[in-house]
């Protein structure tokens, strides 16, 4: 097979409360820590794993700030995104003056961006950051944002460094790799489970949200790919596909019961969803064993 040495594996970092609600900085920092023993490429914070929607802006800056005291400022990224310009620029500005080195913005969302609207969104934040690095982040289901391949092209010359593209396939991700049309913009894709499919494509990698729970798996799909090991990648790949079965897509109770596994505190959720049952709570500690 193809080695593929430039492919990469960013983790995007759930955040941690206590069972009321509140930010536990104490855990996330405990978290943190704990996975930047494994030798990843890069950290996507405050994202949707993070549940960013729930934070306020200073939560949001202070997660930020842990992790780039964890993984250092060179793998740290920063998501800024917001529903407007406004509240990105404001987000953009405070995260560059607490040593932001690595930005992402999602497009604005719950209002669906007009083109206009979303090309000045872009050239806002990436005016704001100055000489550091915004990466573009799409997810359309989420956003209502629709950023077609077309359009992805022009969002390119606004002068973003990079884009995710979350809620996916690899077939649509080809498709924006072809409308970049030779232009040197790396893309990452947000499904775990086709790393070495997006990267066959001609992606970065992927930006891995069951990678933050459970590291080893993919940290040997990426090593497999870098290397060419077929034999090697077919059974990381598998262990990979397990993972985000066992955490049913990277569910944000699955992966924060992962956590507690590897002795990291209890967290409870702000995004409205059920917590794991008991009975699920076993079959994942089952299905994980191996994978820790």
């Amino acid at each position: 097979m193809t080695a593929f040495p430039a492919a990469n594996l960013i983790s995007a970092l759930t955040t941690l409360f206590d069972q009321e609600g509140a930010l536990d900085i104490g855990a996330t920092k405990a978290a943190y820590a704990q996975l930047a023993e494994a030798p990843l490429d890069g950290v996507f914070v405050a994202g949707t794993t993070g549940e960013f929607t729930t934070l306020t802006d200073d939560e949001r800056l202070t997660i930020c700030a842990a992790a780039n005291d964890a993984f250092g400022p060179d793998r740290t990224y920063w998501h800024v995104g917001a529903a407007s310009a406004h509240q990105a620029a404001s987000l953009t500005a405070a995260a560059v003056d607490r040593g932001a080195r690595r930005l992402a913005a999602l497009t604005p969302h719950y209002y669906a961006a007009t083109e206009s609207a979303l090309l000045r969104y872009y050239e806002a934040v990436v005016a704001q950051a100055g000489d550091v690095p915004v990466y573009g982040y799409l997810f359309k289901v989420r956003t209502t944002t629709s950023v077609t391949p077309a359009l992805l092209a022009r969002v390119a010359d606004t002068g973003i460094a990079g884009v995710k593209i979350s809620g996916e396939g690899s077939a649509v991700v080809s498709q924006y790799l072809a409308a970049l049309d030779g232009r040197k913009l790396p893309v990452y894709s947000g499904a775990d489970s086709e790393f070495a499919e997006v990267v066959n494509l001609g992606a970065a990698g992927v930006v891995s949200g069951v990678s933050s729970a459970l590291p080893a798996p993919f940290l040997a799909v990426r090593d497999a790919l870098r290397s060419g090991d077929a034999a090697a990648l077919d059974i990381a790949r598998e262990r990979a596909h397990r993972a985000v079965a066992a955490t049913r897509q990277g569910n944000l109770a699955h992966l924060k019961a992962v956590l507690e596994l590897r002795g990291i505190p209890a967290s409870g959720l702000r995004a409205p969803l059920d917590p794991i049952s008991p009975e699920e709570r076993r079959a994942l500690e089952a299905d994980i064993a191996d994978l820790l």
